[in-house]
């Protein structure tokens, strides 16, 4: 095995490591990230990291600013309204392509992810229901069947990651997110094409309402 296959594994290994940790919270927005220690926490060489925080900046996640390096990349209200705006079309049709062409496997699947958010989200648990919720997400964009749609929503996946956990960091916005999933969840699995459109623009509405009232509190 050469350097450059055993090199290849690290950098993935850096990257997604690297990308968890901001995803986390673990890292403040516009928090500096020293190569030094990134190095020694990842166990990576400085090319190899360099090479991964490309990667991640290209996701959206690291800004490199002159004379100070990477960052964790700082979402604007502006940006947030864009990306919501975005993010309500394509995961609309989302919904319409996987109620059009998602097989019986496919629903099943949902009905399967479906439940562990629930049971997450009545448990109370923030973290756990973000990470179930991007679970549930991959599931319909899998069922719609829409592979140009899938690759439009996943260079948005990590700030839409970023934006569920600004929103749901607003106190009493966990039950409300669990309430407009089951309506989405009840019209994908009962089929009904206008009802799931219907519940997804609605949860990506008020998903906005509220990050965007958490940002202009921190402003």
């Amino acid at each position: 095995m050469n350097n450059v296959e055993i090199a290849t594994p690290l950098r993935k290994q850096a990257e997604e490591s690297l990308r968890k940790a901001i995803l986390s919270g673990r890292y403040d927005a516009g928090e500096r990230l020293k190569e030094r220690q990134l190095m020694e926490s990842l166990g990576v060489s400085r090319t190899l990291l360099r090479e991964a925080l490309r990667q991640i900046e290209a996701e959206g996640l690291v800004t490199l600013v002159p004379n100070r390096g990477p960052v964790v990349s700082v979402l604007s209200y502006e940006d947030a309204e864009e990306i919501y705006e975005v993010r309500g079309i394509l995961e609309s049709q989302a919904c319409i392509g996987f109620v059009l062409r998602a097989s019986s496997g496919h629903v099943r699947k949902l009905e399967a992810v479906f439940a562990r958010l629930k049971a997450a989200a009545e448990a109370g648990d923030v973290n756990a229901t973000l990470e179930l919720s991007g679970d549930f997400y991959d599931v319909i964009l899998e069922g719609s069947g829409n592979k140009i749609l899938s690759s439009m929503l996943k260079l948005l996946h990590n700030r839409i990651i970023l934006l569920r956990r600004t929103s749901m960091s607003e106190a009493g916005r966990l039950p409300e997110t669990l309430d407009e999933l089951t309506q989405m969840f009840n019209a994908l699995r009962a089929r009904d094409e206008s009802a799931a459109s219907k519940a997804s623009i609605h949860h990506v509405r008020q998903a906005s309402r509220a990050a965007l009232r958490v940002m202009r509190k921190g402003q």
